[in-house]
């Protein structure tokens, strides 16, 4: 997770391979579509190519330089789409209709429904299913540098992934959540854990508290000593750690993973793979469309993403 993070745990970075997947390829759309600062964008896109995700191009009149997606920005499709799935029932109500997109396969016109499989064809990951075992290889990952969270989050106008970039935006917030997902709970287990300063990690717990992702349970009166743990919206953020994970140890890890999760019943490895739930098949952006539901008649929007 620390080394997906490095590349994605930013909110511009997120918000630009969204973009991506609805069409973008030029730095003038990003511009006109995100309102993001120039300098910002091209450091970010700067980024994404080195990190492999993106490849320039030249335009189809060999005039204007493109970026692509590549095969490892493709995949991250699947997290994006989960990050959708996780907003369309946690965004405030009056976002929500933005959220209920339905999936076709280009093709066939068959409906999909995206979900966290332990691999292609395989079954649904379950979150009390999992355990996980390290490897010599497990080291720690220094944090990126300039990662300050953001004071306000970034408002846009598109579906998919929006309002999750404030929590998944934030480096420290995500590592938090994440960690939480291997059970420290008390202060100094999260501290140990992450090797986070101890203000940024009140800071990030406090304000997880009043996102409601966690809660916070006393178990000591004299002095007053909390615990915190997970709410069922910060739970529901299991899949997207799962498909982050199995992103990341397809693209960032040749030499295996550091850490493997196991499902605690077949013995499986977890790849981590969102694929459509009835089918099992991996959900490719190329062969996916997506319309809106649930807006007021006359007012549906199809957002068919070109093949990128």
């Amino acid at each position: 997770m620390a080394r997906a993070f490095a590349i994605t745990g930013d909110a511009w970075t997120q918000l630009i391979l969204r973009e991506a997947f609805y069409g973008a390829r030029r730095f003038s759309t990003w511009r006109e579509r995100l309102g993001i600062p120039r300098s910002v964008l091209t450091d970010r896109l700067a980024r994404l190519v080195s990190a492999g995700l993106f490849e320039q191009r030249l335009g189809r009149r060999g005039e204007r330089r493109e970026y692509r997606l590549t095969g490892m920005g493709l995949d991250m499709f699947g997290v994006a789409v989960m990050q959708g799935q996780r907003e369309r029932r946690w965004a405030r109500s009056s976002l929500q209709d933005r959220y209920a997109l339905t999936f076709f396969d280009r093709d066939s016109g068959e409906r999909l429904t995206p979900a966290v499989f332990d691999h292609a064809f395989g079954h649904r990951v379950d979150a009390r299913r999992v355990r996980w075992v390290a490897h010599a290889g497990l080291v720690a990952v220094p944090p990126p540098t300039s990662r300050r969270r953001r004071a306000v989050p970034i408002e846009t106008d598109r579906p998919i992934i929006d309002r999750s970039t404030d929590i998944m935006g934030d480096y420290w917030s995500w590592a938090v959540l994440s960690a939480a997902f291997f059970r420290p709970r008390r202060f100094h287990a999260i501290h140990t854990a992450l090797g986070v300063a101890t203000n940024i990690l009140a800071d990030r717990l406090q304000r997880l508290v009043l996102q409601g992702l966690l809660r916070k349970h006393r178990y000591q009166t004299s002095p007053a000593r909390h615990e915190y743990r997970l709410t069922e919206a910060g739970r529901e953020l299991f899949p997207i750690t799962i498909a982050m994970h199995g992103w990341a140890v397809r693209w960032l890890c040749p030499e295996g993973p550091p850490l493997d999760l196991v499902d605690t019943v077949s013995g499986r490895v977890i790849e981590g793979m969102v694929c459509d739930l009835r089918s099992g098949r991996p959900l490719d952006p190329r062969r996916v469309r997506w319309e809106v539901e649930a807006v007021p008649v006359g007012s549906a929007t199809f957002l068919p993403p070109p093949a990128p």
